[in-house]
């Protein structure tokens, strides 16, 4: 094992080791990611902004460079069955085991050492609240005056440039019933989680039939992530709620999108019908796009594929500032038990970062 790749799994185990788990939103700027991040750079700026409610900058800087790299150090909760505890960073031959390892502390470490093995400029901007799905930290961060010219947001990417992906909603939704007796015939059409149930259905529907449009990350992605409501067996629900979220390709208006589920039913039958969070997919202008992709030529990345998960890079690039995604690891391995990151990808991404500092472009 070489030098460079033990002194990136040093400050992985480091990371990993610390719970940044996302629910619940309890990190501040006291938090300890706050000084596992910043140890060893004596020569470089830190600005720790806590914006509340778990959303913590975290700005490494020296000089004045063009790039920013931009990584979120929150994860998912872990699931019941992983192996090895999630917070012990298990080494194998070729990769290595741990909460947020892939997703993407592994990005971190590897940028971190790659900024203190030289005496170039650099910045790296730690967030806490990507998993959130929210964006707080990096949209209050965009929204400044800075002096960079592009961001690198990191994700798993398989050390590959993408310069599109869809956007992200997430909805809240109540339904109207009328409560009375199972037994009446009327109760099929009044109750509130039939009326669910029949909307869910027509929104599927919907989904799938924008998916035959075909293109570039074609249709929406729609999902609904929960529902309760009701009484019992012999009651007809008088209301219900859900929550749902929807991913539009770039072609696609989040509103429009909207707008066209919310009436796939009659709108007496809602109560309720609130985005609770949205943003647009990552779709830049040809200018910021040819930026992007000649940074990424000049760093030697391959380009990859659209990718149908939301990324915070959207954020930046809707404030203005070309943005791409690149990281270690894949995206199947993130959110998994017994999460993992190669070796191989780590020193990728460390030799992208090394030429990012270095070229100050």
């Amino acid at each position: 094992m070489n030098e460079t790749l033990e002194l990136i799994l040093d400050r992985l185990e480091k990371l990993v080791a610390v719970d940044t788990r996302n629910p619940p939103r309890d990190m501040d700027a006291s938090h300890p990611i706050v000084s596992v991040l910043s140890s060893g750079f004596a020569d470089a700026d830190l600005r720790v902004t806590d914006l509340g409610e778990g959303c913590v900058q975290i700005l490494l800087q020296r000089g004045r460079p063009k790039t920013l790299i931009n990584v979120h150090v929150d994860t998912v909760p872990c699931a019941d069955g992983w192996t090895n505890s999630p917070f012990d960073l298990h080494r194998t031959e070729d990769r290595v085991y741990g909460l947020g390892a892939c997703d993407i502390k592994g990005a971190a470490a590897a940028a971190i050492i790659a900024a203190q093995a030289q005496d170039h400029d650099f910045a790296l901007l730690f967030t806490t609240d990507e998993e959130n799905g929210k964006g707080k930290c990096v949209e209050d961060f965009a929204s400044q005056d800075h002096s960079f010219s592009q961001v690198i947001v990191c994700e798993p990417t398989n050390s590959q440039a993408i310069f599109s992906h869809r956007g992200l909603g997430a909805f809240e939704v109540s339904f109207a019933g009328t409560s009375m007796h199972s037994s009446q015939w009327d109760a099929l059409e009044a109750s509130a989680i039939h009326r669910a149930a029949n909307w869910i259905a027509a929104a599927v529907k919907y989904a799938d039939e924008k998916r035959q449009g075909g293109g570039v990350l074609p249709g929406i992605c729609f999902n609904t992530g929960h529902i309760e409501g009701g009484i019992k067996p012999n009651i007809c629900a008088p209301e219900c709620q859900l929550n749902f979220g929807i991913r539009p390709g770039p072609n696609f208006v989040l509103e429009t999108v909207a707008a066209e589920l919310k009436a796939l039913v009659p709108e007496d039958h809602f109560t309720k019908f609130e985005a609770t969070y949205g943003s647009p997919a990552l779709n830049m202008s040809a200018n910021e796009l040819a930026i992007a992709e000649a940074l990424a030529k000049k760093l030697g990345i391959v380009s990859g594929y659209p990718v149908n998960f939301w990324t915070e890079a959207a954020l930046f690039t809707e404030a203005g500032v070309p943005a791409f995604v690149f990281g270690p690891g894949d995206i199947a391995q993130a959110h998994a038990v017994d999460e993992w990151v190669s070796y191989e990808q780590l020193l990728k991404a460390h030799s992208v970062f090394t030429k990012v500092f270095e070229l100050n472009d």
